[in-house]
């Protein structure tokens, strides 16, 4: 039984190593400075702060992948520019793979998150990964092949070999695990790609051929796209949804809809009122959804949002009138003035500058 997670903290790491895992993503072997290393629970991320361009701080939250011996270790993708796109790389990303090297020091608050392998459950696995999203699911594999005892289905899917990170670690798993069953499929494999089980793209037959003959829980990370297909060909083969459990890499969405459509509204009276200002909309709070981000989601008021999880800070929104609270703390709460609508809830009437 791997230990629980400890409680989040903002500690300082050394980078005591920097290992290249593929044409553009980078592992960083990190020990707190400081104390012994924190526990965590597979699927966990860090938080980091780095500094942009201008020395501002930035906040970017990086799965653990692994345990090492007495520290942890990130896996980072370089987020670089889109060819065709007017948009700037990744700024932490850039941060990691070109500005920090072995014996550099990074803070990072945490470990952290809600998406977590059920470790108390003896049902089959399937960890079901695309591009760089395979790193929480690493860190589940690992912790799957010290119990030991779970049938476990690993499928990844990648462009090429030149992006595929971390395939010879789940190789050396499956030798030593027999309850291991993983599947590679390339996009589009290169003439000197090996390593690979299938071209094209994880289909439905593919994942019907694969899938353990017993319910098994499902857990998925990867780019929306892939996210959004293979929850609908999962549910699309009879799984349960309550047994598909996600995170996103890049920014996060939600795969099922807060409230199904044949769902009753619930009725205003003694609910408080959600004024969206700048929407010229106002709505009854619906103790039903869980946080203020949803709700203007339901409604169709747009919001800026990223990690849903109240980490980032992009979801900040000033409030012009009221009190919200928080049933989870996010990592630091926003100043006087301004919720973080991923994880507030109103405490009455509120009016929100969105």
């Amino acid at each position: 039984m791997l230990p629980n997670r400890a409680t989040p903290q903002t500690r300082d790491y050394t980078i005591t190593r920097k290992k290249t895992e593929s044409d553009n993503i980078m592992s960083f072997y990190l020990n707190p400075t400081t104390g012994a290393c924190p526990d965590f629970v597979p699927g966990d991320y860090l938080v980091f702060t780095v500094p942009d361009e201008q020395g501002v701080p930035v906040k970017r939250e990086y799965s653990i992948s692994q345990r090492s011996s007495d520290g942890l270790r990130v896996t980072i993708k370089h987020e670089t520019a889109p060819q065709d796109k007017d948009v700037p790389p990744g700024i932490a990303s850039s941060y990691f793979h070109s500005k920090l090297s072995e014996g550099d020091t990074v803070t990072a608050y945490g470990p952290a998150g809600k998406f977590a392998l059920n470790q108390s459950s003896d049902r089959p696995v399937v960890l079901l990964s695309g591009g760089v999203g395979q790193t929480p699911l690493l860190a589940m594999l690992q912790a799957l092949a010290a119990q030991g005892s779970r049938e476990t289905v690993f499928i990844h899917a990648c462009e090429h070999g030149g992006v595929h990170a971390l395939g010879q670690e789940v190789r050396d798993l499956q030798s030593s695990f027999d309850k291991l069953a993983s599947h590679i499929c390339y996009a589009n494999p290169r003439p000197q790609d090996g390593g690979y089980d299938s071209s094209g793209f994880v289909t439905r037959a593919l994942l019907q051929q694969l899938m353990p003959k017993t319910p098994a829980e499902y857990y998925l990370c990867g780019p929306g796209a892939f996210m959004e297909a293979m929850y609908a060909l999962l549910l699309s083969l009879g799984v349960d949804e309550d047994l598909i459990y996600y995170e996103f890499f890049g920014p996060a969405t939600l795969l099922k809809p807060t409230r199904s459509k044949s769902a009753p509204t619930p009725q205003a009276a003694n609910l408080p009122q959600i004024t969206f200002a700048q929407s010229g909309m106002q709505v009854a709070w619906d103790p039903d959804i869980p946080n203020l981000l949803e709700l203007a989601e339901e409604h169709g008021v747009m919001a800026d949002y990223s990690c849903r999880a109240g980490t980032c800070d992009t979801c900040k929104t000033r409030v012009t009138a009221g009190e919200v609270e928080y049933p989870e703390e996010p990592m630091e709460r926003p100043g006087t003035g301004f919720a973080l609508l991923c994880c507030a809830v109103p405490k009455g009437d509120v009016t929100l500058d969105i």
